[in-house]
């Protein structure tokens, strides 16, 4: 195995904490304020900032491995870390949390407002999409 995918692996649990320290200041700030007037949103927003967190923890983590990897290699460590994501969040949700998979599949619903999937979505492309701004940068 490509010593660039167990760094990947590791990185993701930077990651994890990254979505832990995310959920914890929702829950602790401002989805007490949002939640009764404006439903949803605490979760939109933390899907948002989730995002920006993810973003530049990815940029700092590919300046880090720089030169380890092919564009084959980030599309796979986006997809792995899609399915480590989902896995952790799926058990969670299913032996932490006591939901049921229909409740834990309703998080993927975005028709209703529901913006995981759009979490997912983006970690799955950064990975790429970061190498390439950085690669323009440096062709610049």
């Amino acid at each position: 195995m490509k010593k660039f995918y167990i760094k990947a692996v590791l990185f993701w649990l930077v990651l994890l904490v990254l979505a832990i320290f995310n959920a914890v200041v929702r829950e602790m700030t401002y989805k007490p304020i949002l939640e009764p007037y404006l439903g949803m949103w605490a979760h939109q927003l933390s899907s948002l900032t989730g995002i920006v967190l993810f973003y530049w923890a990815i940029l700092w983590f590919l300046k880090m491995v720089r030169g380890e990897y092919t564009d084959r290699d980030l599309v796979l460590v986006g997809l792995m870390w899609v399915v480590m994501t989902v896995v952790f969040e799926t058990g969670m949700s299913l032996h932490l949390r006591g939901l049921s998979m229909g409740d834990v599949l309703q998080t993927y619903y975005f028709w209703k407002g529901e913006t995981w999937i759009w979490v997912l979505v983006a970690l799955f492309v950064m990975p790429l999409m970061i190498d390439r701004g950085l690669n323009k940068k440096r062709l610049d």
